[in-house]
């Protein structure tokens, strides 16, 4: 894989990411998801994971957070993809619910690897679709590579989070454009 070429304007972008990653506390990545473009945070973890100044699992975090930035944005411009579901959602909480929240992941697991290959990421791409508990274990490590474990009542939530199930539900909620909608719809399932 040739090297990641940037251009100046991407080395203070770097040059601030990498000083947030560097940190003990490391209680700048926050602030650099607040203040960063999601295409900047992109270029200055490929440039950290070209150095391979950091483990496979936190650039897998790293290069994910953006790219599943970009992609909510994406679906959420989408408006031929909401228009379809919207009526969809507003059925009561049942198997028409359910079948049509299950097809409208599909499409939008679909659109999101599109995304992460447009973007040069296709082994990412392969394991978000092929693999999601794979990836979803591998984005908490990474997570806790920067930010330690989970602890109080984020633990819990955590290990369901790891586990996959629960962690989609609450996921399929936050990466829906009608997810205020669906969520006032339906209460949040447990177990």
């Amino acid at each position: 894989m040739p090297p990641t070429t940037v251009s100046a304007p991407d080395l203070t972008a770097i040059t601030v990411f990498l000083a947030s990653t560097a940190t003990p506390e490391r209680s700048g990545l926050p602030y650099l998801d607040a203040v960063l473009p999601a295409e900047d945070r992109l270029a200055a973890t490929r440039v950290v994971r070209d150095l391979g100044a950091l483990p496979p699992d936190a650039i897998l975090y790293l290069l994910a957070q953006p790219l599943l930035d970009l992609a909510s944005d994406q679906l959420m411009r989408d408006r031929d993809l909401t228009t379809r579901y919207e009526e969809r959602f507003e059925v009561e909480d049942g198997d028409e619910w359910t079948a049509a929240m299950a097809e409208y992941n599909r499409e939008a697991d679909a659109i999101t690897a599109a995304l992460f290959r447009a973007q040069g990421e296709a082994g990412l791409a392969h394991l978000y679709l092929t693999d999601r508990r794979g990836f979803d274990r591998r984005m908490e490590r990474g997570r806790q590579h920067f930010f330690g474990p989970p602890s109080g009542a984020h633990a819990s939530a955590d290990d369901d989070h790891v586990e996959g199930d629960h962690h989609r539900e609450h996921e399929q909620r936050d990466l829906n454009p009608l997810g205020e909608a669906v969520a006032m719809l339906t209460p949040l399932r447990s177990g």
